[in-house]
């Protein structure tokens, strides 16, 4: 069978703290508790796939009611992981990890006259905000960690000027994570969103495969 090396999974903590979950290491993998943007309240385990760090969670999983597994694959590996249903676990959601360079993100972007930016640290994150006229039109969260910067855009305006809202906001943390000495931005977004950021510079450096009981 070939082999396909497994993306890094350093970033995980940073992504965690965006969600407002609290995330420990374990059997090389990790354990993430909370429910935030799931379905589920339980915990999730999450590691790379292939390998036996994988197998030792997924058994933890399976015999855990309410509980997830994620694997993170290449995309070359993620139709494999999809076929596993390993431990009578089924497939409920599948993403698409995204990272870009910092340098290419953090560029001159011409906003609307009025327009402002501005970061305020919260407990996990720091929260990154546009307005105009003193009114919130776009905001994403920002979270460096161990020189791994996790991105998320968390609300946008609908309109002609979404893309230089957006574009604005990866300028703002790309210039955040880069003065905290990460050289990528790394984000998780679903399947059918990847396509538009991959031609604007992102490039899929795997995919999130998770299961849950059936």
């Amino acid at each position: 069978m070939e082999q396909h090396d497994n993306p890094a999974t350093g970033w995980v903590p940073a992504w965690t703290d965006l969600q407002e979950r609290s995330v420990g290491p374990m059997d090389g993998g990790f354990i993430i508790e909370g429910g935030m943007g799931q379905d589920t309240e339980g915990r999730e385990y999450l590691a790379g796939w292939p390998g036996p760090d994988a197998e030792q969670l997924a058994a933890k999983a399976s015999g855990e009611p309410g509980a997830r597994l994620t694997l993170l694959c290449s995309d070359a590996d993620a139709d494999a992981a999809k076929g596993l249903a390993p431990g009578g676990l089924v497939p409920v959601a599948e993403r698409v990890l995204l990272m870009a360079p910092t340098g290419e993100l953090n560029t001159a972007v011409e906003l609307p006259e009025n327009a402002q930016v501005a970061l305020a640290p919260m407990e996990t994150f720091d929260a990154v905000e546009i307005t105009v006229f003193d009114h919130p039109v776009a905001k994403g969260r920002i979270q460096v960690r161990d020189d791994f910067a996790a991105v998320a855009i968390t609300e946008l305006p609908e309109g002609p000027e979404k893309e230089t809202f957006e574009r604005g906001l990866f300028a703002a943390m790309a210039e955040e994570a880069f003065l905290h000495g990460a050289e990528y931005l790394h984000m998780v977004v679903e399947m059918e969103a990847a396509a538009p950021y991959e031609a604007s510079g992102w490039a899929a450096a795997g995919r999130l495969v998770s299961f849950e009981r059936s």
